[in-house]
């Protein structure tokens, strides 16, 4: 294993068992948003964007970003059994980005994550990749 995947792995392994998650092993698949299975889920930055997606206060580009994730740090997602990851989704500010399928994308879509429970923040779905557990 590669010294990134080794972290990415410890990574998950950690938010899994601090969000109380799953118990024993969990499996997990990237999958993009909107795929119609509602599991929990954890969001990171994709590798299209440079593997940067800012935690924002607010569902907006004007809102404070809190952290910025990367492909190898994740955090919770704060809705979690609905028909898309994260969802449902909160209507916001527009924003663009390149999406995982490598197009640029311009949405207005927000997920409320649990960056810094109980408050809410928000990322940019379109510009997100989830883990389902």
């Amino acid at each position: 294993m590669t010294r990134r995947a080794v972290r990415a792995a410890a990574t998950v392994a950690c938010a899994v068992a601090a969000a109380g998650l799953a118990t024993g092993t969990a499996s997990a698949t990237e999958r993009e948003p909107g795929s119609g299975k509602g599991e929990p889920a954890l969001v990171h930055a994709n590798a299209v964007n440079e593997c940067n997606l800012n935690v924002r206060t607010g569902p907006n580009l004007e809102s404070s970003a809190l952290t910025t994730l990367t492909c190898d740090n994740y955090t919770t997602c704060r809705h979690a059994g609905g028909a898309e990851p994260c969802g449902p989704y909160v209507v916001g500010g527009t924003y663009s980005c390149v999406g995982t399928d490598g197009t640029q994308v311009t949405d207005d879509r927000w997920a409320e994550v649990t960056y810094r429970a109980p408050e809410v923040a928000y990322v940019a779905v379109a510009c997100a990749a989830f883990l389902e557990l």
